[in-house]
């Protein structure tokens, strides 16, 4: 009993995953490579590791987003990461500086790898920019010293004076009384 599930295990990984994304259209032509539509040139291609057909099946559309990348042959299998340029304000570990770093870390000591950079994008990122962390907490702390509410201008009420009417009463000694009529 204990021997048919080592055979599962083994097997596991010898059986072909069913694909959850549509295969890529892959065109390679000397130093560039075309993978739908994108158009990438190849900046290192250590030990051919470059496999027109298993990049087909790797590629997933999600990793149109960046402008490298990474792909690294371990055991037969193919794992593709992306990276973005480095003026692109995004995590340090994703940033083109730090693919020597991936390459040391995560990749095998000696299996072929490729570098890819892509050179014309078919995604367009907007000009208009989203206010950053400081910039909105900046602004909110300025609404909260103006009270956190627009500054408008009251006009005060005009409400009509009363005439006040003032009769003096002299009732014996020195006592005086003042009578007061608003009218």
């Amino acid at each position: 009993m204990r021997t048919d599930r080592n055979d599962e295990m083994e097997n596991k990984h010898e059986i072909e995953q069913p694909l959850r994304h549509p295969l890529a259209i892959v065109i390679r032509d000397q130093d560039k490579l075309k993978i739908n539509k994108q158009l990438y040139k190849i900046l290192i291609d250590k030990d051919n590791a470059i496999d027109v057909d298993l990049l087909r099946k790797k590629y997933d559309p999600y990793l149109d987003q960046y402008d490298f990348l990474v792909g690294d042959i371990s055991s037969e299998h193919l794992r593709l990461k992306g990276f973005y340029k480095d003026c692109v304000k995004t995590a340090i570990d994703r940033k083109e500086s730090t693919i020597a770093d991936y390459l040391i870390e995560y990749c095998n000591p000696g299996s072929a790898y490729f570098v890819l950079e892509l050179v014309s994008p078919v995604h367009h990122h907007s000009s208009h920019r989203k206010p950053d962390y400081r910039t909105r907490r900046r602004m909110r702390r300025q609404a909260q010293l103006n009270g956190g509410f627009k500054k408008r201008h009251v006009h005060k009420t005009k409400f009509p004076k009363h005439r006040t009417i003032t009769t003096k009463q002299h009732k014996g000694r020195a006592h005086s009384f003042v009578i007061k009529k608003k009218g």
